[in-house]
């Protein structure tokens, strides 16, 4: 893995990535701001608070989150300076963007995060398929110089995301629903287990897959451990069961031990020097959002909390702070080092912002859970909650625009 030899698929995927998040956090601004001045609402006439949401959760999700990892696979298949990588990340913005005009104009699914419908679902599918392209056709030309292993992984790999346009298409219709308990309103177990094992996959898979020099022998019975987790998932969501399931509560409790196999598990390798802070990043925020997690399922704790804002903290403990910190790894590493220097500069701010933002929603949604005095009239514990919440969206704002600038005046894509 070479800083130096980035190539422009990468460097674009970050610096399109830094964009979106620059606008899905003035998007989230602008929601906050919403909440404490309703009035504001007439300057966007029928675009209101209602039509913002699928627009921040979306272009976080499909923008913020999604490009690193595009800029992951594309260090993966070594795409390097391909004349269509460049393009296809164009593309994918494209779609992206075509798809906020939709949801600000009304057109919805109405499912969290599978907003996508009409023009704007086939334009992120035509984007995925040229993004297949780019990949398969990287994986075609260095086959033959990787190890036996690696062509059969990203070959299976390749496999597999074949199907994600299909897939995509297929959860936004009407007709399919995610799991959910039907008794409470609430996740199972079993869905958030399976869910989180995904991204244990990827931090399992990280390390070695970028190329890292080993500097003791790697823990490889943790795939083992991983299958078996993989099995239970598949057993708990067949029999089903509420948050008051004694099996669901200790199948999600699984996820637990992985506090200490991941970080145990990287220390195996090499790491870049300047990569060591949003590594660190990443493995506090992973704790805390798993901690978190099984604790908020809880009974009593979940019923209380599911519908609030304590559910609002809980997305912003996963987006803002382990997603984002993974992302800002992932761009550190591979998205060239004029974007590294960027990069090497506001984390400690933005952290505590985004800290001190997760921390004031969890209280309100414990406070909201539990009194009606949450709507009635204007409490003052709330309205200073949501200035506290205004004021730390802005620093992450803030942050997020000096990366964003950074990558872009730096013409040198090494």
């Amino acid at each position: 893995m070479a800083f130096e030899d980035a190539g422009e698929g990468r460097v674009t995927a970050a610096r399109h990535a830094l964009g979106w998040l620059v606008l899905a956090n003035a998007v989230g601004v602008w929601m906050a701001a919403l909440l404490l001045w309703p009035s504001l609402g007439s300057l966007t006439g029928e675009a209101g608070y209602g039509r913002w949401v699928p627009v921040h959760l979306n272009v976080q999700l499909y923008g913020w989150t999604s490009l690193p990892l595009l800029c992951w696979l594309f260090a993966i298949h070594q795409v390097g300076s391909s004349k269509w990588a460049g393009p296809a990340i164009w593309g994918w913005s494209a779609a992206l963007l075509l798809g906020a005009v939709s949801w600000l104009s009304g057109h919805t699914t109405g499912k969290i995060f599978l907003d996508w419908s009409g023009g704007s679902l086939l334009a992120l599918m035509l984007a995925q398929g040229l993004l297949w392209w780019v990949l398969a056709a990287a994986w075609r030309r260095h086959r033959t110089g990787w190890t036996k292993l690696k062509r059969i992984a990203t070959a299976l790999g390749l496999l597999m995301l074949a199907g994600v346009p299909w897939m995509l298409a297929m959860a936004t219709s009407p007709s399919t629903y995610p799991p959910f308990d039907k008794t409470t309103g609430g996740p199972t177990g079993a869905s958030l287990l399976g869910s989180t094992l995904s991204v244990v996959a990827m931090l399992l898979m990280l390390p070695a897959s970028l190329g890292l020099s080993r500097a003791k022998p790697s823990k490889r019975w943790l795939w083992w451990v991983f299958v078996a987790e993989f099995v239970t998932f598949i057993a708990l969501e067949a029999k089903g069961g509420t948050h008051f399931s004694l099996p669901q509560i200790i199948g999600l409790g699984l996820l637990l031990p992985w506090l200490w196999w991941i970080p145990s598990e990287w220390k195996c390798f090499d790491w870049p020097e300047r990569s060591i802070f949003w590594k660190r990043s990443m493995l506090v925020w992973w704790g805390l959002l798993t901690v978190a997690g099984w604790l908020e399922f809880l009974p009593g704790v979940l019923d209380r909390m599911k519908f609030t804002n304590g559910l609002v903290a809980h997305a912003h403990l996963a987006m803002a702070g382990f997603t984002s910190s993974f992302g800002l790894l992932l761009l550190t590493l591979l998205g060239g080092e004029k974007i590294c220097s960027s990069l090497s500069r506001g984390g400690l701010i933005w952290n505590a912002a985004v800290g001190l933002h997760v921390l004031v929603l969890m209280i309100c949604g414990w406070l909201e859970g539990g009194s009606t005095s949450w709507i009635d009239g204007h409490p003052l514990w709330r309205e200073a909650a949501f200035i506290i919440r205004f004021l730390c969206g802005l620093i992450m704002l803030y942050v997020a625009a000096f990366w964003w600038r950074g990558s872009l005046s730096n013409s040198d894509d090494s």
